[in-house]
């Protein structure tokens, strides 16, 4: 019977242990763990520790059983005896690949300020022995904490999606996630503004720094990113048309820039509406303008971009939504998110009539179920065609 053992060893400046594994022909085959540590003296003692956790769970199994793994084998029952705790950020480091920037971000927070405190409470949790009892747990605690449905919803995706892997991998038999109770949501339904509020909001904000934002998510019902990431390049003048291919987001390490959008659907070519091509004539002006009275002092970093300030750099998305805010009050307009205002662009379109496809197409939706859920409620004329069909039949 021979017991797993290993070595602490520093490379690239972090500690990682090697772990001694045989295979069933006894042949040693050294493994590479990461211990998440910065190399060093201070830092030595716990590299040990953090080590002697794994070999400890190499070994919780019969030694014969080990013996007779095969490697494959050994990893699976080291993951199976990994504590949740553990396994959730290792396996959204290797599931990094298959999402964007923003929902890698998105899932590491949850994991990192919700997840991790909740089930370190339970202690020695293994990812073998988490059911359903214990994520339904975490449900209600995160809902008691505030969190609405539809955000705890997301986390129930999360945990679905990463015991999924554990699953298929053969780690675990099943998904505990399958054994709790999904979140319940209610439907958001956003405020917009009508006709008369866009056309007051547009004639006010003229001059504002996030002028341009609030004109081209009115008139084209873009997301913030998307408004925000707006390139000159995406305007062709000659041929009328505006390409959403482009949009900024921002996290604790400033704004940056990707041209990978949300969905395929997305990245849209629609045409340029004249009073936006005016808009963006005037801002193109004013930018040239600025340039030649800041000279030094304007940034060149972002020239490519519609949405700047005065000195050329890039409108964050949460300066737009927070500033937002602040223009309406002092403007005695009507309490609205930002995001709103696509909602106000689709509401409009339905009052004229546009069939729910084209707004599809026009709000870059990945299908016309997301749209019709999300703006059915404010769709009046189906609804009087509806009241008139009824009224008629029953003369």
């Amino acid at each position: 019977m021979r017991r797993i053992t290993g070595h602490i060893i520093e490379k690239k400046k972090k500690w990682y242990g090697v772990i001694n594994l045989y295979d069933t022909e006894g042949k040693r085959h050294e493994k590479w763990q990461s211990l998440d540590l910065e190399a060093g003296n201070k830092n030595k003692r716990e590299a040990q520790y953090r080590l002697n956790k794994i070999l400890d769970q190499y070994n919780t199994d019969d030694l014969y059983l080990h013996d007779k793994m095969t490697h494959a084998e050994r990893e699976r029952s080291r993951i199976a005896h990994m504590q949740v705790i553990e396994y959730l950020p290792q396996w959204l480091e290797t599931h990094k690949i298959n999402v964007s920037e923003t929902t890698y971000l998105g899932y590491k927070t949850m994991i990192e300020s919700r997840m991790i405190p909740f089930f370190r409470e339970y202690g020695d949790l293994k990812v073998k022995d988490i059911t359903g009892d214990e994520i339904n747990e975490y449900y209600i605690c995160i809902r008691t904490e505030g969190l609405k449905g539809s955000t705890a919803q997301r986390h129930h995706a999360l945990l679905h999606l990463a015991f999924k892997s554990a699953v298929k991998r053969r780690i675990i038999s099943s998904n505990p996630v399958e054994q709790a109770d999904r979140p319940k949501a209610t439907q958001f339904i956003g405020g917009y503004y009508n006709a008369n509020e866009l056309r007051i909001l547009l004639e006010k904000a003229e001059g504002d720094p996030i002028y341009m934002p609030i004109l081209l998510s009115a008139y084209y019902g873009l997301r913030r990113s998307e408004a925000v990431g707006l390139k000159w390049s995406a305007v062709d003048f000659d041929n009328k048309t505006i390409s959403i291919n482009h949009k900024i987001i921002e996290n604790k390490n400033g704004v940056k820039g990707l041209d990978v959008m949300k969905t395929k659907s997305s990245y849209r070519t629609l045409p340029l509406i004249p009073q936006v091509e005016e808009a963006l004539l005037k801002e193109k002006e004013r930018q040239e303008e600025m340039k030649r009275v800041m000279r030094r002092a304007y940034s060149k970093k972002y020239t490519e971009y519609i949405c700047v300030d005065a000195l050329g750099l890039i409108l964050r998305p949460d300066y737009v939504s927070d500033h937002f805010k602040i223009f309406l009050r002092l403007n005695g307009l009507r309490s609205i998110r930002f995001h709103d205002l696509r909602h106000s662009c689709a509401s409009l379109l339905l009052a004229q009539g546009v069939p729910m496809k084209m707004i599809q197409d026009w709000l870059g939706h990945s299908d016309m179920g997301t749209t019709a859920n999300i703006y059915s409620h404010i769709d009046s004329e189906s609804k009087k065609a509806s009241a008139l069909a009824i009224g008629s039949a029953l003369e």
